[in-house]
């Protein structure tokens, strides 16, 4: 199966895969303009790649404007290659490619920055049967020091940290594992990787819904 997969909850980062399998891949760690970098990666892409059977975005959770420019730029696609649109959480991703090098159980919090000084987080525990990450707790905003003191209270070893909202927030909540890019951000490959894995099981993928958790940092305009 053919998969055209999108995220934009941190970077902007497009990728085909062929099952797991990537084909080609696109990320701009650096954009802050999603709309304007997902325009060329996907022209690029859909030159390099045959035509997808489906087309996967994260669905965050993320800053706002973001996420809707990923989200629609996947509807968008998905509608001109005739393929379905579905939605996997940015957060699973960011934790598959932790789980994929590091295999076993081991309790996983992935954070990514909400702006306003606070993180998205989500808690993982391991990969179950059909190698998709399990969330046992969030997605959820907190403010950095509230983070810490839930990580501090929490029963069990201490997690792993992974993301780009520890790298920002270290001196409150630790540094994380690694500085990686790749390690600090969801990807669409590993976006893509979860949707093989969901789709290969037999399992539903989310709606394309972007997940906020809040309000948008912009107030919507009201009529005179």
């Amino acid at each position: 199966m053919i998969i055209t997969a999108l995220d934009t909850s941190g970077a902007a980062s497009a990728a085909v895969l062929d099952g797991e399998a990537v084909l080609a891949e696109r990320t701009d760690y650096a954009a802050r303009r999603h709309a304007e970098s997902l325009g060329p990666a996907l022209r690029e892409l859909a030159a390099l790649a045959p035509a997808p059977d489906a087309v996967v975005v994260g669905v965050g959770p993320g800053p706002f404007t973001g996420l809707r420019a990923g989200i629609a730029a996947g509807i968008g696609f998905g509608l001109g290659a005739g393929a379905p649109v579905s939605g996997v959480a940015s957060h699973a991703a960011l934790a598959l490619r932790w789980y994929a090098a590091h295999p076993g159980g081991h309790e996983l919090v992935v954070a990514t920055d909400a702006r306003r000084r606070e993180v998205y987080a989500t808690r993982f525990a391991g990969l179950d049967a059909a190698g998709v990450p399990i969330a046992t707790a969030g997605p959820e905003v907190w403010a950095p020091a509230a983070l810490a003191e839930r990580l501090a209270a929490a029963p069990g070893e201490e997690p792993m940290r992974l993301g780009r909202g520890f790298a920002l927030y270290a001196a409150a909540l630790g540094a994380p594992v690694s500085d990686d890019p790749a390690l600090l951000e969801p990807s669409a490959a590993d976006l893509g990787r979860v949707a093989a894995r969901l789709l290969a099981a037999g399992r539903p993928l989310l709606d394309p819904v972007p997940l906020y958790l809040r309000e948008p940092d912009a107030a919507p305009l009201r009529r005179p």
